[in-house]
């Protein structure tokens, strides 16, 4: 929020926190037509609880239920990093991960792919790749593959 010139002083785990909180308080309007912003809020050493409890599955009903035709993403740190991105994405019907070609092994890959295998849909956006990266692979969009090999 800072590089967009906005500072927040209360948000998601404050409201998770203070059920007489109004979500009116928190959600941050932007220029954008229909882009609202709900951030974190403040710090909190029982984060990962508050993620996880009832009033938080209680204030996702309510969001889902004020906004029927709107998209609702959660931005969180990296899912091997924090308990809290695991915990959120139980929350979650879908989940996009970003994940940097050139640092990200396969083997970690792996592991945060099973952290989220519960979710309906998983998407993943590979940052910085480079061409050489990919040498010998092919593949078509839209999760579509053609290969060779042996029948066994």
């Amino acid at each position: 929020l800072k590089l967009l010139g906005i500072e927040a002083e209360l948000g998601l785990l404050d409201l998770i926190q203070n059920p007489e909180l109004s979500l009116s308080k928190v959600l941050i309007k932007t220029s954008i037509a229909n882009l609202t912003l709900l951030p974190a809020g403040k710090p909190t050493r029982n984060a990962t609880e508050l993620l996880a409890s009832e009033a938080m599955a209680h204030l996702l009903d309510d969001l889902a239920g004020r906004y029927p035709d709107r998209l609702i993403l959660f931005d969180s740190p990296p899912l091997l990093v924090t308990t809290e991105s695991s915990v959120l994405s139980t929350h979650m019907g879908q989940v996009v991960m970003v994940v940097d070609a050139a640092s990200t092994t396969q083997p970690t890959l792996k592991s945060a792919l099973t952290l989220v295998q519960h979710c309906g849909y998983v998407g993943l956006i590979i940052n910085r790749a480079s061409q050489h990266l990919s040498l010998g692979a092919y593949g078509y969009g839209y999760g579509y593959g053609y290969g060779y090999g042996q029948q066994a």
